[in-house]
């Protein structure tokens, strides 16, 4: 007797086998996340608009080293061992510690959003592998 077996059936079970299985990363440090996410704005194909005025990816990226810098220099700042990515995020990328306004993200395709939100779902991809 013979044995047919559906075609089907195989790509189904390759597809579950090759794409279904939890991807084998090792976890990052907060201190490596927080770096993904600067060169991640330096990489950024637009621009970031701080206090009304555009800057490059690249200006933005070294303005944000500065910040996080000047941050953690603070007598306010917490211990270097208790920095974490989403603190870098809410407290150092998402808005003017003069001003208090939010900082953007202008994308090439034209798309602007809030550099938190933007921030966040890289957060996201970078905890998941998805760098």
């Amino acid at each position: 007797m013979k044995s047919i077996i559906n075609p089907l059936a195989i790509i189904l079970t390759l597809n579950w086998v090759l794409y279904a299985q939890p991807k084998n990363c090792e976890p990052h440090s907060e201190n490596k996340k927080i770096e993904i996410l600067l060169q991640k704005i330096g990489k950024l194909e637009g621009t970031v608009v701080r206090n009304g005025s555009e800057h490059t990816a690249q200006d933005a990226e070294k303005h944000l080293r500065f910040k996080l810098e000047e941050a953690k220099k603070s007598i306010f700042a917490p211990k270097e061992s208790d920095w974490t990515a989403q603190l870098f995020i809410d407290r150092i990328a998402t808005k003017s510690f003069l001003t208090g306004n939010e900082y953007t993200i202008k994308l090439k395709n034209g798309k602007t959003e809030k550099s938190g939100v933007w921030l966040k779902e890289e957060l996201k991809k970078i905890e998941t592998c998805g760098l």
